[in-house]
């Protein structure tokens, strides 16, 4: 998704939630708290790269797509 593009109100909910889920997923996943999962999250802008896969992430499975993060994160030079 470009900086262009425009989401429409229920895009922007559904967008919300998956950030919402994947973030908890994350949390159990990874064995973290949520001040360490919203360090990483901040730090490496998975909120963004999330908002960016949105047409990916919408259609795909929490797993597979916290799975595509972890990924991201690792080649960023994050540990999880």
């Amino acid at each position: 998704m470009s900086e262009k593009e425009v989401l429409t109100k229920k895009e922007k909910d559904d967008l919300f939630l998956i950030q919402v889920r994947l973030f908890r997923l994350a949390q159990n996943s990874w064995n973290l708290d949520a001040k360490e999962c919203s360090t990483l999250f901040n730090k490496y802008d998975v909120y963004d790269y999330i908002k960016t896969c949105y047409g990916f992430f919408h259609i795909q499975g929490d797993e597979a797509n916290l799975d595509d993060i972890a990924g991201y994160l690792k080649n960023k030079g994050a540990k999880i």
